[in-house]
Order: C-alpha cells, then sequence, then structure tokens
C-alpha cells in the first residue's frame, strides 16, 4: 500500500512535470511564433513603404512640367534650379515656383510662357528679378486662372 501510493505520487508528479514542460514549450512556441508574425508584418511594411514610395516618385516625375531658360539668359549668368508646380485657390495648377541663380548682378521683367504638350501657348506671366551676384532665390510666378500646367506642359522664360 505505501508502495503503491509512492507509485501514484511518482505518477502525479510526473504528470505535474509533463505539463509544466508541456506549457513552457506552448509558451516558447507561442513566443516564437509571435516574432515570426512580428518581423513578417516588419517585411511586408516596409515592402509596401518602398511600393509606395516608388509610385510616389513615379507619378511626380510623370507630371513634372518641363522648365526651359533662354539661352540668352544663360550666357547673362542666370541658371536654373529647382522647380514646382503649386496650385491656387481654386484648385487649378497655374503657379509655378522656380529657384533662379545668377553669376551677376541683375535687375530685369522676364516673360514666362506656358505651352501645352502640342505647343499651344497657354499663359503667360512676368516675373521680376532683382538679384545681387552670385545669389540665389526662389520666385513664384503666377499664370492666369484659366491656365492649367498639366503632366505635358513646358515653360519657357526669356
Amino acid at each position: 500500500m505505501i508502495l503503491r501510493r509512492a507509485s501514484q505520487r511518482m505518477r502525479a508528479i510526473m504528470v505535474i512535470l509533463l505539463c509544466c514542460g508541456v506549457a513552457g514549450g506552448c509558451d516558447r512556441a507561442k513566443q516564437g511564433a509571435k516574432n515570426a508574425l512580428n518581423a513578417g508584418g516588419e517585411m511586408a511594411g516596409t515592402a509596401a513603404t518602398e511600393v509606395i514610395e516608388g509610385v510616389t516618385t513615379g507619378v511626380q516625375g510623370t507630371w513634372k512640367v518641363d522648365v526651359r531658360l533662354d539661352p540668352q539668359l544663360m550666357q547673362r549668368g542666370v541658371s536654373l534650379g529647382k522647380t514646382v508646380v503649386e496650385s491656387d485657390t481654386l484648385g487649378n495648377d497655374n503657379k509655378l515656383v522656380v529657384y533662379l541663380t545668377t553669376t551677376r548682378a541683375l535687375r530685369d521683367t522676364f516673360t514666362v510662357m506656358a505651352f501645352d504638350k502640342d505647343s499651344l501657348e497657354m499663359g503667360r506671366a512676368r516675373l521680376i528679378v532683382d538679384a545681387a551676384a552670385g545669389s540665389g532665390d526662389y520666385y513664384d510666378v503666377h499664370f492666369p486662372a484659366r491656365t492649367d500646367l498639366e503632366r505635358k506642359s513646358w515653360v519657357l522664360i526669356h
């Protein structure tokens, strides 16, 4: 009888130890699965971000307006930097922001002409530049409200 109780206790202890081992193993498995899911989610998030950035860059490249500087202005020391198209309060893309640099002092008024994809003129504006030698600055060019700089349009500054 004493042996029988000891045997039952040993079995109970073995069952308890086995359950603890299984529970511990399940916890490790659960933690491993959680870590794998987190890593997978992180990779998916990174991939999605790269796709979105690629699409955004592609759209920006497709919708970029070609801005050209008259060769005579280049001979006078004017260079063109970054250009950005912005919308007015009505939502028309009729504002052009240009960054111009000059090697010589310059005080002049330029004519800025917008053309559509078929090279038909669709807007004109004046750009007043008053710049010191060796300077660079952003200038806003406001076209008429009906001028909508489209993705295949181009602009000439002369």
